[in-house]
């Protein structure tokens, strides 16, 4: 199936979208597919119908990324949970909006760069993850939380500007960076669920059960004892990980005083390294199991930074002003959402990426050396069988 069949039904749904856009956008994805080099405009102009001043006149507008992903998801089937994280972006010079210094954790340090902050969603059944909604943190905004306005509020304005557009997705899934009062406030507020990682340290207590004593004075005892990580006496035990067997699960519903609400808290024990995770569901009746699959389904969102950043050049933007940016973030995100329905629709490719875009620079190139020699310059790319363009470049190289 081509990019133009894939785009045709999914950009239809946009009531908001002209003509032009619907072309435009079709071929951006493709040439961001079958391009050879960086993803900048000079080098996409090489090989679009384009000049390289009308990708920076588009990417420059406004697009409803959110909207079109979405109907990218309405093209697969089974359950989805949302994800949220930030990635960071290298990137060189003085005058690019959003300079600043961002953690790295490849470098494993903060860094002089960009940093995305990525609403996800990542299907239950297949663990394919699908990017929803891509927004560049901004510069000069202190890290500490406990300031009037930190990174910690931008993360939280995207997330309620998105939340009310996704009613489907119930769960959502973030790291321990997330943790905070205000992320689970937020989720509360939209009737979501809401799982994280927490401090192995944690504060989190006993519920008492045992009601009102006989002669007690005061008010009802509320809490039984605080929760302890390395007497797991109290815990109920649910068993190995469905995935790994050297790994028990633990659960218990417990109190945290600091978030304000109940916890389903699972325990993930390493019975190889005596080390414990603990896992925190603000679904009180949902399975210790379902928590640690969900947490686990969380790094597919890393997947798609890495298919981003590697073949649709998430980190390759020449521009440098913010729409522009912007723009730019959500086109190569997107474009891997694309790639993904194209690689389900197509089995002779074994759900490759690489496979994919080579097969697509292939064609792409086919199709422009042909405009050059035929005199109409159309050429019907499904018939190229006999030349075998899917593998080219590996007979080359």
């Amino acid at each position: 199936m081509s990019i133009e069949a894939i785009l045709k039904p999914i950009l239809a749904k946009l009531s908001n979208v002209n003509k032009h856009q619907r072309t435009f956008l079709t071929e951006l994805f493709a040439v961001l597919l079958g391009r050879q080099g960086r993803a900048t405009f000079e080098n996409l102009a090489r090989y679009a119908r384009f000049t390289e001043l009308t990708f920076r006149r588009q990417f420059a507008t406004y697009f409803d990324w959110l909207a079109f992903n979405k109907a990218c998801v309405d093209f697969t089937q089974g359950p989805f949970i949302g994800i949220i994280d930030c990635s960071f972006i290298p990137k060189s010079g003085n005058k690019t909006f959003g300079l600043d210094k961002f953690w790295s954790s490849c470098a494993g340090k903060a860094q002089r760069g960009l940093e995305v902050s990525l609403l996800a969603c990542v299907n239950i059944l297949t663990k394919q993850c699908f990017a929803l909604e891509a927004s560049q943190t901004p510069p000069n905004i202190t890290q500490q939380d406990d300031k009037a306005y930190s990174r910690l509020s931008w993360y939280i304005e995207q997330l309620a500007d998105c939340l009310p557009h996704l009613p489907a997705l119930r769960y959502w899934v973030g790291d321990g960076y997330y943790a905070k009062t205000e992320v689970f406030t937020l989720f509360a507020r939209h009737a979501r669920h809401f799982i994280t990682r927490l401090r192995h340290d944690a504060a989190l207590y006993h519920l008492w059960t045992a009601g009102r004593q006989p002669g007690q004075r005061g008010p009802t005892r509320r809490y039984d004892g605080k929760a302890v990580f390395d007497d797991l006496s109290r815990w109920q035990d649910k068993g190995d990980h469905p995935i790994h067997a050297h790994i028990r699960l633990y659960s218990a519903l417990l109190y945290s005083k600091h978030f304000g609400c109940l916890l389903r808290v699972v325990l993930v024990l390493d019975t190889r390294r005596q080390q414990y995770v603990l896992l925190a569901s603000t679904d009180e009746q949902q399975a210790a199991s379902q928590i640690a699959h969900y947490y686990h389904l969380r790094f597919q969102i890393e997947l798609l930074f890495r298919d981003a950043k590697q073949f649709t050049g998430l980190t390759q933007c020449q521009a440098r002003s913010d729409e522009k940016l912007d723009y730019h973030l959500n086109a190569t995100l997107s474009t891997v959402n694309v790639a993904r329905l194209l690689l389900a629709a197509d089995t002779s490719l074994l759900n490759s990426m690489n496979a994919l875009v080579r097969r697509e620079t292939n064609r792409r190139v086919w199709k422009l050396i042909y405009s050059q020699l035929s005199s109409d310059g159309s050429v019907d790319v499904n018939r190229l069988n006999s030349l075998d363009c899917q593998f080219w470049q590996r007979r080359a190289a």
